[in-house]
């Protein structure tokens, strides 16, 4: 697996492994599997793992400690605090200084460590991210070796492109955010910066993954934030590429993740991997040719006479969140 640095401080894995695909039944995985998963995703070459606190009200945390515990100097963990699921039924936003100290030890105690590589905080709307307060509290736990890298996870959804900026502007050293092939404003602007880059939902809500289609409307999995007549659109236009993706020896899946790393400021690529096949097949884009400057350029034209209109439904659609 190749390695990529991080802010001159951490070397992760092209490839990342998100737990809320496994700990979580939002992506249609098998939640017992989960470690097994986990264990496999290692032996890979896996060694970045993007978690929260959130995530399966801590099961996330709890499982990298139980799997991974004796190898935590060989991995390189990614957690998030924010969402308060410890007071409510159904997590929102808390970025209160103590809240975020609490939420921050807990987390400590489920991961079974003293530090976290990359401390994000998870969702927070502008004011939140333009507040010295909690900047200063995240700044402060890096000065005492509690933390080696602080960001943010923009969201939900798509996020919004003058928070990630703001967020770079404060002194946040990585972001976490939506960016792929349909979907390639507002990420492809962050990528100006010389920060660390965690790219998530690399396949568009699967609209990227033909093993996923044809794709139906179910409340139960985390894509129905998304309109299905979007996914169902952004599917037919992304069959186009499919004789592209073939003509370079791999799938649209695949190339949609090559698309992604092309770009050598993404520290990590996290495609939702909801079992053994899912996590072979995208490792496997580690042996693929990387593509050319020509194949990159087609593929930003191709979003331009194709995808261009999609990307501006999904900013439209982050409005609603803010």
């Amino acid at each position: 697996m190749k390695l990529r640095r991080v802010n001159n401080t951490l070397e992760v894995s092209e490839i990342g492994l998100g737990l809320w695909s496994i700990v979580t039944d939002e992506w249609g995985s098998d939640i017992n599997k989960a470690e097994e998963l986990l264990r496999k995703a290692y032996d890979a070459g896996i060694n970045f793992y993007d978690t929260a606190d959130v995530y399966g009200k801590g099961l996330g945390e709890k499982i990298i400690s139980k799997v991974l515990g004796t190898k935590r100097d060989r991995i390189v963990i990614l957690t998030k605090i924010g969402l308060d699921f410890y007071h409510n039924t159904r997590p929102v936003g808390n970025y209160d200084i103590e809240y975020l100290k609490f939420a921050f030890e807990q987390s400590l105690k489920r991961l079974n460590t003293d530090y976290v590589d990359i401390l994000m905080l998870h969702n927070p709307k502008g004011n939140v991210i333009r507040d010295t307060k909690v900047i200063n509290f995240f700044q402060s736990l890096k000065k005492e070796g509690k933390v080696r890298v602080i960001g943010v996870a923009l969201g939900p959804t798509l996020g919004w492109g003058e928070e990630g900026i703001d967020a770079i502007k404060m002194g946040y050293e990585s972001l976490e955010y939506i960016f792929n092939l349909i979907e390639v404003k507002p990420g492809i602007d962050f990528l100006n910066y010389d920060i660390g880059h965690f790219v998530r939902v690399p396949h568009a809500s699967d609209a990227l993954n033909e093993d996923k289609w044809p794709i139906e409307y179910d409340p139960k999995l985390h894509r129905h934030f998304k309109d299905i007549s979007w996914i169902n659109r952004a599917i037919e236009r992304s069959k186009e590429l499919i004789p592209f993706a073939n003509k370079k020896g791999m799938k649209l899946s695949q190339l949609a993740l090559k698309f992604i790393l092309y770009n050598k400021r993404v520290s990590s690529v996290i495609p939702n991997i909801s079992n053994e096949r899912e996590l072979v097949e995208f490792v496997k884009v580690e042996d693929l040719p990387d593509l050319t400057e020509e194949d990159y350029n087609y593929l930003i034209s191709f979003y331009e006479r194709n995808f261009i209109e999609l990307n501006k439904e999904s900013i439209e659609e982050t409005k609603r969140y803010k």
